[in-house]
């Protein structure tokens, strides 16, 4: 049986609740019902009724997936999650993720380039800025490159620096093993963190352990 429109209610965000005959309804956009003219009393052919519903949601989509966008940049797994929560028409959620991706506002190369360009990056090393961006859904290759050009050293002095604050009251050798072994958790190379933590102690003006390099 073709659907019979019963009532439209414009909503707020521009949007109004669409209502057919046996009582059903669903969100369209005001774009969608101005321009196939969807109103009260109007019966519509089962085919055009899909295809008009179907524009409507992918319309929808679109917007939820800019609204996201904008409130924080994601990477495309994000974004589908955060999709698929509101949507569960997966071709719809396709849409919407494609439709980002060529307006230019989905990009998991750049994502990741800033994500390990920002300040969090700072007392990380590569393995787990890596480990992190593919928790993230970035992909392997995306990943490695963003973090080919991280300053591991520079990263792991810094960090080093102001860890080494906090072990002032520890005595050696317990506080270079302490540091070497957060530089480790962060994620620095065995040789790297050792470098790091006998310099930031050094330019603190404490002696490392004599067996710092045996840690």
């Amino acid at each position: 049986m073709s659907p019979t429109v019963t009532a439209v209610e414009p909503r707020k965000s521009g949007v109004a609740t669409v209502t057919i005959d046996g009582g059903d309804s669903l969100l369209l956009p005001l774009e969608t019902v101005i321009m196939h003219r969807v109103r009260a009393g109007a019966d519509f052919e089962d085919g055009d009724w899909n295809t008009l519903t179907g524009e409507g949601q992918r319309l929808l989509a679109v917007r939820t997936a800019l609204t996201f966008l904008a409130r924080r940049p994601r990477t495309e797994r994000e974004l589908r999650a955060a999709l698929a929560k509101q949507i569960e028409d997966t071709e719809v959620v396709d849409h919407a993720v494609e439709r980002m991706r060529a307006l230019g506002y989905l990009d998991d190369a750049a994502w990741a380039k800033s994500y390990v360009g920002s300040g969090r990056a700072r007392d990380r090393g590569r393995s787990l800025l890596k480990m992190e961006l593919q928790q993230r859904g970035v992909p392997d290759t995306l990943a490695r490159d963003a973090v080919e050009a991280h300053d591991e050293a520079a990263a792991a002095l810094d960090a080093a620096r102001k860890r080494a604050r906090s072990l002032r009251d520890v005595e050696e050798p317990r506080r270079t093993r302490r540091l070497h072994d957060f530089l480790r958790r962060r994620g620095f190379p065995d040789n790297i963190a050792r470098e790091a933590a006998r310099s930031a102690l050094a330019e603190a003006g404490e002696t490392p352990a004599d067996d710092a390099d045996d840690l």
